[in-house]
């Protein structure tokens, strides 16, 4: 895998993507500088949660996970100035953005290795900038992932014909209306009559299922995370998949997947 440069002082630890290394390398930049402008720049976020506010979904467990977005004029070393930024209090049960860090960069790698120019072109993985872990008690945040916002498109889920047919076609995944008319889906169908929920859960799973055959594995990933970016001058639909958590806590998105990825043939 990519080499990660991580650096620790006072009680902080950062793990920078190498390009994001070599950029703060580039400015000459004093670590331990960088360092302070990094905290300053998390407690901003910290006191403002509600301003920089873009998660549109209401979590009914209370873990301590804020999704916020933020325009980069403090630290200068990111590509895209526009930032969102995935942050955790460190409550039990909450995701681990150390895993997911080090798991979304492995995975570009495979999609860079693995995937033919076709399929990179139509399914890619949202890049990851920096991860940031405080020990110090008085800190809001205790941990911090850096990402690009991706402004535009919507998610997977809001769709009303899951994955495009040209989608499909290169992955050799069935559409949506294919996958209605499977007898082996008929309890699914039966457990959401009124949506596509369950339908596009189970194009998901066949997409993992092309994925995993390629080497390339992802255990649990719902519509949410899946973001569809219309490319305006050819009329193209690319998905960008963001937060790949591999975790089994909570168990039942994996537990579903594994179950319905039997029945995809």
């Amino acid at each position: 895998m990519t080499p990660i440069k991580s650096w620790t002082e006072e009680g902080v630890t950062i793990d920078f993507h190498p390009e994001i290394y070599e950029r703060l390398q580039r400015k000459d930049e004093d670590l331990s500088e960088f360092l302070q402008l990094l905290k300053a720049f998390t407690a901003e976020l910290a006191k403002n949660k509600d301003l920089y506010n873009i998660n549109p979904y209401h979590s009914s467990f209370n873990k301590g996970m804020y999704i916020l977005g933020k325009e980069d004029s403090e630290l200068g070393i990111f590509p895209n100035q526009k930032l969102a930024l995935k942050c955790s209090q460190g409550k039990l049960g909450a995701e681990n953005l150390r895993k997911q860090f080090y798991r979304t960069i492995q995975l570009a790698q495979d999609f860079e290795t693995k995937l033919t120019r076709e399929e990179k072109n139509l399914l890619q993985i949202c890049p990851v900038y920096l991860y940031f872990q405080t020990r110090q008690a008085n800190s809001f945040f205790k941990q911090v992932l850096i990402m690009p916002r991706v402004a535009e498109g919507m998610t997977l889920g809001q769709t009303q014909t899951g994955f495009s047919a040209e989608f499909c076609k290169v992955f050799k995944i069935p559409s949506i209306e294919k996958i209605r008319r499977k007898r082996q889906f008929a309890l699914h169908r039966y457990l959401d009559k009124s949506k596509r929920r369950q339908l596009l859960k189970i194009q998901t799973v066949y997409l993992f299922k092309r994925l995993l055959r390629k080497g390339i594995k992802i255990c649990s990933l719902n519509q949410k995370n899946v973001l569809v970016d219309q490319i305006l001058e050819t009329g193209q639909a690319k998905y960008i998949i963001i937060d790949p958590i591999e975790d089994l806590f909570p168990p039942l998105s994996p537990l579903y997947n594994a179950l319905t990825m039997t029945l995809c043939t």
